[in-house]
């Protein structure tokens, strides 16, 4: 017969195996400050994200917005063009702001993806329209050439194994 603080090991360990998994599934969800910002205001988008230790986010902005910060730090973060990548870990919200152009509209979107749990989905689109101003050219959002243009999480892949590695370089 196992000793009971053996038995509640053992259950602790289940449980840590257990239940990343089971909440790995969960979507990230994105809320906006405002989804009609005045010619060049700057706005802030809100990432929730549940369940999930170590993973990415990557948001894809619509042509002519423009990342203005966030409140992770800089080498969690890597921007490119109209993408931005966040270096998820152990997050339960980012927060990020936008600057909005003197004219036009489209789609915020963005994926997610659990390194973990070894699952990944799409955020659903926010529309944004500097006041309410619908452009023909703005309204379709990103060039679909562009959104399947290969995976952004390789790069976050990268980092986020830069960063798992000297986390346990310096521990002993």
């Amino acid at each position: 017969m196992i000793p009971l603080p053996a038995n509640r090991l053992l259950c602790i360990a289940l449980l840590l195996m257990v239940v990343p998994a089971a909440a790995s599934g969960t979507p990230v969800t994105r809320a906006l400050s405002t989804a009609e910002p005045g010619a060049g205001e700057t706005f802030t988008v809100s990432l929730s994200i549940e369940g999930m230790a170590l993973g990415g986010v990557v948001e894809t902005l619509p042509a002519g917005y423009a990342f203005a910060g966030t409140d992770l730090p800089d080498d969690r973060v890597l921007v490119r063009e109209q993408k931005i990548a966040f270096a998820v870990m152990n997050d339960t919200r980012i927060t990020y702001s936008v600057r909005a152009p003197a004219s036009g509209s489209g789609e915020i979107t963005g994926r997610w993806e659990d390194f973990i749990g070894g699952t990944d989905g799409a955020v659903p689109a926010s529309h944004v329209a500097v006041d309410g101003i619908e452009t023909a050219a703005a309204s379709g959002g990103a060039d679909p050439a562009v959104r399947e243009a290969g995976s952004p999480f390789a790069v976050l892949a990268a980092v986020a194994g830069i960063l798992l590695a000297a986390g346990r370089g310096g521990r002993r």
